[in-house]
């Protein structure tokens, strides 16, 4: 069987979320951690490969997409999805624009459309402008992200500054003015040597049209709604909803997103379970004590109920973190420390894990050895379920910072079988 969408997604958390959209359709969509584990897994009309991107130097997620999106292309996927973060995280530096450029090469595309809109959470876009929740981006917390601060709302001006490709809008009214006057638009603009299209998308009928204007080229960009609409359109083949086995095992959160929603939900988490915060800045002498004494603090608790590790930190104290640590520096150090973290703590025998942040998902699957997951379509808590099975089961939800409800960490336990011992 031959894959028909094959999905690069910039980071884990964003991954399970696009895959499970699918399997909510009913589309099989496991999840790989790995280029090379694509040709094992390309048995299901949809594929995604997850990786770490939006933090990488440019010139090393550009090499590490293109191999992802090759190894889809040799599986025969008829179009390439690529999935970054709704909020359009980069800098002028990068990822997104590179790694477009790269799929362009690849798919020898003469146009490639961009749809971060997630109307379902609040994240929109008009006349080019991104709004979170009603609020421009860069009015809203994502112009204090500790690594990629939202400063410029004009998705049009911030994709022209990482590419050297003329870059257009697509705009709300021209999508309302049908579609067939949408398509002629989108041609005049390639016709006349601008290959990249901003969509604009202010509620879901936008993105379903955009979805279906977009759905035979042979490669798209966006964020998490659009993939699953598209393929939606042309994939035939479905199946029954899937349910996902529960691992037995203890139960530990491992938080490495500083996102407000994470700092609630960890608070929250508190009153009912214990949670251990690590300080960056002292951890950074000695990681591997600071580590120790977590995994020490955690094994005379896991036998209780679950529990929580954190890295997170309100603004104040990430901006102090990064002062004397640096913006890269004090990420790297937080990575490191939450992958070591769930090495320990698998070790002392936890199977369910919740994880909070996109690159402390990558980097705690990494660490744990996992190079497959199977994704549930989203549910009451929302998505980011999934099971692995190797290298022992182990049942995880890895969860975006800036998403959840405030309980979202007691009620995922809950869902795992995991409340008190």
């Amino acid at each position: 069987m031959a894959i028909d969408t094959g999905v690069v997604a910039d980071d884990l958390t964003g991954g399970v979320l696009v895959a499970g959209f699918l399997e909510a359709e009913g589309i099989r969509c496991p999840v790989v951690l790995s280029s090379e584990a694509v040709a094992e897994a390309a048995d299901s009309p949809a594929l995604l490969v997850a990786r770490r991107l939006r933090l990488a130097p440019a010139a090393a997620a550009v090499a590490d997409f293109e191999a992802a999106a090759k190894a889809l292309a040799d599986q025969g996927a008829r179009q390439i999805y690529y999935k970054y973060c709704a909020t359009f995280d980069s800098t002028d530096d990068g990822n997104i624009g590179p790694c477009s450029d790269a799929l362009m090469r690849l798919r020898g595309a003469d146009r490639l459309g961009f749809c971060p809109a997630f109307p379902g959470v609040g994240i929109t876009v008009y006349q080019g402008h991104m709004f979170l929740r009603g609020e421009l981006l860069s009015e809203s917390p994502k112009r204090l992200d500790p690594v990629t601060p939202m400063l410029d709302p004009n998705l049009v001006q911030v994709l022209g500054r990482q590419t050297e490709r003329r870059v257009s809008l697509v705009s709300h009214q021209i999508l309302r003015a049908g579609e067939a006057a949408a398509q002629a638009h989108i041609d005049a603009l390639v016709a006349d040597g601008t290959p990249y299209l901003v969509f604009d998308a202010i509620d879901d009928a936008d993105v379903a049209t955009c979805a279906r204007l977009t759905t035979g080229w042979p490669a798209m960009t966006g964020a998490d709604t659009l993939s699953h609409m598209g393929p939606v359109l042309r994939i035939k083949e479905r199946a029954p909803a899937r349910v996902l086995p529960n691992a037995t095992g203890l139960a530990a959160a491992i938080s490495g997103s500083c996102g407000p929603a994470t700092l609630e939900q960890l608070d929250r988490f508190g009153v009912h379970h214990p949670v251990r915060r690590i300080d960056l800045v002292e951890a950074a002498d000695d990681p591997g004590t600071a580590v120790d004494e977590a995994l020490g603090w955690a094994a005379g608790r896991l036998s209780d109920g679950p529990i929580a590790v954190a890295i997170s930190d309100h603004p104040e104290g990430v901006a102090r973190t990064q002062a004397v640590l640096g913006r890269e520096g004090a990420a790297r150090l937080g990575e490191t420390i939450c992958g070591d973290l769930a090495k320990g703590l698998f070790s002392l025998g936890v199977r369910r894990f919740v994880i909070a942040g996109g690159e402390t998902s990558g980097a705690v699957a990494e660490a744990l050895g996992i190079s497959r997951l199977d994704v549930a379509a989203p549910g009451a808590i929302g998505g980011g379920f999934c099971y692995a099975a190797t290298p022992a089961p182990m049942s995880l939800m890895f969860k975006a910072g800036k998403m959840g409800a405030s309980d979202l960490f007691l009620r995922a336990f809950e869902a795992m079988g995991a409340t008190d011992a």
